[in-house]
């Protein structure tokens, strides 16, 4: 599950190689060895050995008291707050949480619904209300609203809202969020069906036998219902600095284009950024790729700190630059 020798009872899984894959084989195996069912929240919140056998002996805990998740509390300088993309969970920033340097913040709302006996809020515009409440202790400084594809629908919203409230230091990163104009695309959008989904999570979430039908029925709901609020969700423009990551993979120049006329124009205060990354939609996050992301964001919260301060992990984009001429040449159309 994770392959590294002599971990230790107070290593935390998000130090030693967890990602949104081995967090849900771990739940898996310890319902297996133990008999309990432990949501994958519960080990976002309990990331070592010591804390998660305090969680078991504990058994239920009933509903859980929020679905704001910390990965790391940083310093309380600054922050990076991650929406959940369709699915309604926010495990698949692990791997972005582990990049970022360990004095920034970093956190993960997940959808509710996730948890048994939750209920989904019924529109884009109620989830971002409800999620600027949640994460309001937060909103003391620099501060970065994440989301990918369907998050950054959610995220861009609270961004909306916050930049009319007056709040300056903040940044909104789209990591391959679409939007659509025409009318008649947006009805077009409708649910899925389950063996379409399924194939989803066997291709992005690392699903594998065993799983429960149980949390497969209701990922399966919360996707759906996500879809269509994003479906009847206007997008007005936003004073917020906007900041649209795209994955070069799987698709044409003229969808590119598309998103990035979509997302100048609701770019009210004038403040519009296109950066590019490599593989496809889900790979920005499970690849290398990741670091290139993660240098990105640190660039965004560098803008509030001192004129001079210098990048904060450009080495590491050494490991992750081929086809820097592509890149390059894809950047001079943004």
């Amino acid at each position: 599950m994770l392959l590294q020798a002599d971990i230790g009872i107070r290593d935390s899984f998000f130090d030693i190689g967890g990602t949104s894959i081995s967090a849900i084989k771990l739940a898996h195996a310890i319902r297996d060895a133990f008999g309990q069912a432990l949501p994958i929240r519960d080990i976002l919140l309990n990331p070592t050995i010591e804390a998660l056998g305090g969680r078991l002996r504990q058994g239920a805990s009933g509903l859980p008291p929020s679905n704001l998740i910390e990965f790391r509390p940083g310093d309380g300088r600054q922050r990076v707050v991650c929406i959940h993309p369709a699915g309604g969970t926010a495990f698949c920033y692990l791997s972005l949480a582990k990049a970022l340097p360990e004095a920034c913040g970093v956190y993960g709302v997940q959808s509710p619904g996730v948890n048994p006996g939750e209920t989904a809020l019924p529109t884009v515009e109620a989830m971002a209300e409800a999620y600027l409440a949640l994460i309001e202790p937060l909103l003391g400084g620099p501060l970065i609203l994440t989301g990918l594809s369907y998050g950054g629908l959610v995220a861009y919203e609270m961004g909306r809202r916050l930049a009319q409230a007056g709040h300056t230091e903040l940044s909104v990163v789209l990591l391959d969020t679409q939007g659509l104009d025409d009318p008649a695309d947006r009805a077009a959008i409708m649910p899925v069906e389950m063996a379409e989904f399924r194939h989803k999570l066997v291709k992005f979430n690392g699903m594998f036998p065993g799983i429960e039908d149980r949390q497969i029925d209701s990922y399966f709901h919360i996707y759906n219902h996500n879809r269509l609020s994003m479906r009847d969700y206007l997008t007005p423009p936003s004073a917020a600095r906007l900041v649209l990551v795209q994955a070069m993979g799987g698709r044409d120049k003229a969808f590119w284009r598309d998103a990035r006329a979509f997302w100048r124009r609701r770019a009210a205060g004038g403040q519009f950024l296109v950066k590019l990354v490599h593989g496809d939609h889900w790979e920005m996050l499970e690849t290398a790729e990741v670091l290139r992301v993660s240098a990105l964001l640190q660039r965004e919260l560098a803008r509030f700190s001192a004129p001079h301060a210098p990048a904060l992990c450009a080495p590491a984009l050494h490991a992750v630059a081929p086809q820097r001429q592509a890149v390059a040449a894809l950047a001079q159309e943004a």
